[in-house]
């Protein structure tokens, strides 16, 4: 039987007296009779889990007006009994189910992600492992993986994507082994270690490509087939899998781009993306790209272009119902408000966001919002609104292992005190945030710890050494390439200009 294709749900086409008098196989599966001499009657603990999960996927009825949550709760409640009675057949047959909601077109395993159900999600895939074949192995490592990157769980996801790995390169299974390598730049870059993530975006691209060349002999032993991986081939609509996956690691590599400060690399990726996306109407790809081509764009000078690009967006944001796409709209339309000091807008923008995730628990755009606010609180000198954010900020980074946002956050408090003239905490603040931006190679997060350490020996009145602090951040982050470095030196230029009224006024 092929697991991936079987949409066949058992229990439901049981009978509740069938269900009284079934046994159960060795290897945890469902018969009607002792068809082999090793075929056992369930206890009577057994049998009340057997029929819990009868009722809930045969009779649970949620109303028009429920979460998505409710929606599937008869599946995922079933699989939750299924569990006990160690029925991993049955609990593989919901995985693959499809829920009767109006407009969905994924399989159960995949629709949880979509949705954000990310613990539903993990509880659903994680007991199967080790339990059927290798093949549902890989789909749920994969998943899980998945789940746990949008947790912020990034060590997790990461376990789980190199056991995907391995267990895929094991096995010859090159479907498997782009995934893995897929989710772990995914993973790593959403852990804001951009150059990683860019490096397994590549190993991806070349995977896919031998996948390419291999198609026409996919009959041979080597060869393994999209639906013996449980991934399905129409998941996205019309096109082939590798396609998806292609246009989905290039849209992430114009994500990557755009925090490696290569601008006009992350317009082609994310220009090859959209194309991609258009052709086999994968909308979710072509929301991410859309988004990011609008920053470079905005990184690159062209606001306007970016702007609009992103209001169209913004006004479709209510029809989307995917938290995590309404979050890089909003996240992506507060940079280029700032860039263009339109800070009423931007705040709006990133209230908004700050709500979103708080409800839903994604850490990563919650730090986001905050860092963003306190730079608006910094800009506008509302000191105590921007070291309460920062402070929020810098808790949950260190909470959760957020390198880059611990150190933005770091750098923003070697600001507050240098300007407060306590200069000490200024340098110690600085230094551990230039530590942990070297640590994890990220050009922007070094640029601006070099600067609040150039302001603080500034304040210090050690010019000289202030002087090379900021001619070094130039060098990192060069002013006239990208509306961040050009928002950086506006705010050197106005501690500048305040450090030199304030000793003028004296006279």
């Amino acid at each position: 039987m092929n697991f991936a294709w079987d949409r066949t749900l058992q229990l439901k086409t049981l009978t509740e007296s069938q269900i009284l008098n079934c046994c159960l196989t060795p290897a945890g599966q469902l018969v009607l009779n002792n068809a082999h001499p090793l075929d056992r009657q369930p206890t009577l603990y057994e049998k009340a889990h057997l029929r819990a999960a009868f009722y809930w996927l045969k009779h649970y009825q949620p109303n028009h007006q429920a979460s998505q949550l409710e929606q599937v709760r008869g599946y995922l409640e079933a699989a939750h009994h299924l569990e006990q009675l160690k029925a991993w057949d049955l609990i593989r047959q919901i995985l693959f189910v499809r829920p009767n909601i109006e407009g969905n077109s994924q399989v159960l395993h995949q629709q949880l992600g979509i949705w954000g159900l990310y613990r539903e999600q993990i509880a659903l895939c994680q007991p199967l492992l080790g339990k059927v074949n290798p093949q549902l192995d890989c789909l749920c490592l994969n998943d899980l993986g998945y789940a746990y990157t949008h947790l912020c769980q990034f060590p997790t996801a990461v376990d789980y994507y190199q056991h995907l790995l391995q267990l895929a390169t094991e096995n010859h299974n090159t479907e498997a082994q782009a995934k893995a390598l897929g989710g772990l730049g995914l993973c790593y870059g959403n852990w804001g270690q951009y150059q990683t993530a860019w490096n397994y975006c590549q190993q991806q691209l070349q995977v896919l490509d031998r996948i390419d060349e291999s198609c026409c002999r996919v009959q041979s032993e080597d060869a393994v087939s999209l639906e013996s991986l449980g991934w399905e081939q129409d998941s996205y609509g019309e096109g082939s899998s590798t396609a998806v996956e292609r246009g989905q690691t290039l849209a992430i590599m114009g994500y990557l781009a755009i925090h490696l400060r290569r601008y006009r690399k992350a317009v082609h990726y994310c220009q090859q993306a959209i194309e991609i996306a258009c052709t086999i109407n994968d909308r979710q790809t072509q929301w991410y790209a859309l988004a990011r081509l609008a920053v470079a764009n905005a990184q690159l000078g062209k606001r306007q272009k970016a702007l609009d690009a992103l209001h169209q967006q913004y006004q479709q944001r209510h029809q989307n119902r995917n938290c995590r796409q309404v979050s890089v709209l909003l996240v992506n339309l507060g940079l280029v408000y700032c860039f263009q000091r339109n800070f009423q807008a931007a705040v709006t923008c990133e209230q908004e966001l700050l709500e979103i995730n708080q409800q839903s628990g994604d850490i990563n755009y919650q730090c986001y919002a905050l860092l963003t606010l306190a730079f608006i609180h910094i800009w506008q000198d509302e000191v105590q609104l921007a070291i309460e954010k920062t402070h929020q900020c810098l808790s949950l980074a260190r909470q959760f292992n957020y390198q880059h946002h611990e150190s933005q956050s770091l750098s923003q408090f070697s600001y507050f005190y240098s300007a407060q003239g306590e200069i000490s905490k200024a340098l110690h603040y600085g230094e551990q945030a230039l530590a942990i931006a070297q640590n994890v190679s990220n050009h922007l997060y070094k640029g601006i710890a070099l600067t609040v350490l150039g302001l603080a020996y500034l304040e210090a009145g050690k010019f000289i050494k202030s002087l090379r602090f900021i001619v070094a951040s130039f060098i990192v982050l060069p002013p006239w390439r990208g509306g961040d470095s050009q928002l950086l030196l506006a705010i050197i230029l106005k501690r500048l200009f305040k450090y030199y009224g304030d000793r003028f006024s004296r006279f």
